[in-house]
């Protein structure tokens, strides 16, 4: 296999990053990113204790 000379090495390591970052990048259908909830609303399990532990105190 022949060897290439250090600048066409670069100049290919270079051109392979940045196809390797070009076909990685992100992606969306949705562009206003519309959700069913806000991010910040609590979840289901962080409002507190379950009712079924407190019942039979």
């Amino acid at each position: 296999m022949k060897t290439l000379p250090g600048h066409s090495r670069a100049l290919f390591l270079l051109l392979l990053a940045l196809g390797a970052m070009v076909m990685s990048g992100c992606a969306s259908t949705e562009p206003d990113n519309l959700s069913e909830r806000p991010w910040n609303s609590p979840k289901g399990w962080e409002n507190g204790l379950p009712s079924t532990m407190t019942e039979g105190r």
